[in-house]
């Protein structure tokens, strides 16, 4: 029987560069939220995504 096997291209936790538009970041987690504070096209993307998930996390959105 095969294993399956699923590999992700998705960045982790705290990604190291912008999942929006590929800027590597001064550093994960703190940086990655200044970066979308200071730009304006991730941070509008970050809302939509945010939107877009709050209803699939029980007891809504903490981040």
């Amino acid at each position: 029987m095969a294993e399956l096997v699923m590999e992700s291209n998705e960045p982790g936790v705290e990604p190291t560069t912008c999942p929006f538009c590929g800027t590597d970041l001064a550093s994960p987690g703190a940086g990655f939220i200044r970066h979308i504070e200071e730009t304006t096209g991730c941070h509008e993307s970050f809302e939509t995504w945010r939107d877009r998930v709050a209803d699939d996390i029980r007891g809504g959105w903490a981040g």
